[in-house]
């Protein structure tokens, strides 16, 4: 997409969500009662990154949904983003109150870890 300006910070702020997603569910998977605290942590840090990174691509989503750059993978790559985001913020929010499950913690790991291969892949088109 020659011109199209790139409001992503993939690298910056994406790539390391990722990181720390991936190493607070491995951290509560090796030991809950030892690593909740350090599980939060990450995790905490990790939906703080992916809602920085969302607030500044909001203009390049509005540019995508409403403009003649329209496609279906870029699409694609937004719902699951958006679906990856509120599985996210559940896991956070039943995190923070005591409330003990993966399932929405795995769902945003695989969703945020599938958009930003999606995104590569998109970019090298």
């Amino acid at each position: 997409m020659q011109g199209f300006p790139n409001y992503h910070m993939t690298i910056l702020l994406g790539l390391p969500a990722i990181i720390l997603l991936g190493i607070g569910a491995l951290l509560y998977e090796i030991s809950r009662e030892k690593y909740t605290r350090h599980h939060g942590i990450c995790a905490g840090l990790s939906i703080l990154l992916t809602t920085i990174n969302i607030i500044g691509i909001i203009p390049t989503t509005i540019i995508v949904l409403t403009g003649t750059w329209f496609d279906l993978f870029h699409i694609a790559h937004i719902l699951i983003g958006i679906v990856g985001y509120i599985f996210g913020v559940v896991a956070f929010i039943t995190g923070i109150s005591g409330i003990r499950t993966k399932i929405p913690g795995y769902i945003a790991l695989i969703s945020w870890t599938t958009v930003f291969v999606m995104g590569y892949v998109q970019y090298l088109l």
